[in-house]
């Protein structure tokens, strides 16, 4: 009757391409921001994101203009890094202040909202989900809703 549950990793492929389009794209940000971490101060990690590659143009968002500078002076540095690193060509590097969503200044947590019902559909869920960090955060996660 029933088949072996799916990760969610495969359902997110199947249901929509634009939706592994994106999910390709979070993981090739990753990568090059990993690869700046490498080259970076450790201290930088919480502060720095990312925020886009595209024609060869690399945009990175800061918590601080501390930082911005800093990296701004550090941009043939950078370059080379990404180069060296993940053979990834850039002719730019625009460093914008943008402190939303990055370490410590992230936006408040909201409340998680649920009914009881839905509580143990996740809870029953994580019972069945072969991938034990993605379980136990769905188990977390059924534990920390409240119903008002």
């Amino acid at each position: 009757m029933g088949s072996a549950p799916q990760s969610i990793q495969s359902l997110l492929h199947i249901a929509s391409p634009e939706v592994a389009n994106i999910l390709g794209r979070a993981r090739f940000l990753a990568r090059i921001r990993a690869a700046l971490l490498e080259v970076l101060p450790e201290n930088i990690a919480p502060h720095m994101q990312v925020a886009g590659y595209d024609d060869y143009h690399l945009r990175l968002h800061v918590s601080n203009a501390a930082w911005a500078t800093r990296l701004r002076y550090m941009e043939a540095n950078l370059r080379q890094a990404l180069a060296q690193r993940m053979r990834l060509h850039i002719d730019r590097v625009e460093v914008k202040v943008r402190a939303v969503g990055l370490g410590p200044f992230g936006t408040a947590p909201q409340p998680r909202l649920m009914t009881a019902g839905t509580r143990a559909h996740i809870e029953m869920t994580a019972r069945y989900i072969q991938d034990q960090p993605l379980a136990n955060a769905m188990r977390r996660l059924a534990a920390a809703g409240r119903s008002e």
